[in-house]
């Protein structure tokens, strides 16, 4: 990997062009000095090589992202496996939803969330300023961040947003389909996806995991309802459908928007449509 990239920043120091290209040569040194210093010199064992690996290496490659974006289309981000990450993802989902049911009035809900947007978008703006406090911020969730996330919008960031414009215009009821489907299905997706995936679909998705998604959104539907209070089997079942299939569709074609604002609004959309909401 280091001889290739030393080949494609001789290669890029030929050309005299500047603007991106002075911007492309620069990340591409960063890079090539990342890999270099990750590059053990002993014989550490393998896991510990590829954390010490990743921690060193993955920065500098979504710094090269963020510029080759200005160049190519849609340049792939890295994303490992990260079951904090997902623990995190439905334990705050599941929160989300007590809230959403012990909190007495929409207005409270409002408050909640338009609290929390201020908040989560107040540090957006502060750790784009500030290459300091990106870092600090960096440090401080760096068990449940993914590493492109240091250059884009955070995906809570996305999912707060979401959840402030739930509280606004749904329902009770869609924005606890909305909510349990986000927490349960998306990890269970990306679980079943990265494990048994071979059929692709579009932009890494897989057949798999799209079905392990559906699966996985109605059947937590559908446990909402049974626990929230009368309704007929059918409805239920409709609504379980429905909320699951937009779950589905919608994280099978979000590629330019993050997934965490897009789903819950389309599953709460969805849900509303539907009549049942």
């Amino acid at each position: 990997m280091a001889s290739r990239l030393r080949e494609l920043v001789v290669a890029a120091e030929r050309d005299d062009a500047g603007g991106t290209l002075e911007r492309l040569r620069e990340r591409l040194r960063v890079l090539l000095a990342a890999v270099e210093r990750a590059t053990p010199t002993g014989t550490p064992s393998p896991k510990a090589a590829w954390i010490a690996f990743q921690r060193e290496v993955q920065p500098a490659y979504e710094s090269l992202l963020l510029t080759l974006r200005g160049v190519v289309a849609a340049p792939p981000s890295v994303r490992p496996t990260n079951h904090v990450r997902s623990l995190w993802h439905v334990g705050s989902g599941l929160s989300v939803l007590g809230l959403i049911q012990l909190l007495p009035e929409r207005g409270w809900l409002v408050a909640a969330s338009g609290a929390f947007v201020v908040a989560v978008w107040s540090m957006e703006i502060a750790r784009r300023v500030s290459e300091r406090v990106n870092e600090r911020l960096m440090g401080v969730f760096r068990l449940v961040a993914h590493p492109h996330e240091r250059y884009r919008v955070n995906s809570s960031t996305w999912y707060v947003t979401a959840l402030f414009l739930l509280a606004l215009f749904g329902t009770r009821l869609s924005q606890s389909l909305a909510v349990v489907v986000l927490a349960v299905a998306d990890p269970a997706a990306a679980l079943i996806g990265r494990r048994f995936g071979r059929t692709r679909l579009r932009d890494g998705r897989s057949l798999e995991g799209t079905l392990a998604f559906f699966v996985a959104g109605a059947l937590s539907a559908l446990a909402v309802m049974w626990a929230l209070g009368p309704a007929s089997l059918s409805s239920r079942l409709l609504l379980a459908a429905v909320a699951g299939l937009a779950g589905a569709a919608t994280e099978l074609f979000s590629t330019r928007m993050d997934d965490n604002f897009t789903i819950p609004v389309a599953v709460a959309a969805a849900v509303t449509v539907a009549g049942v909401g």
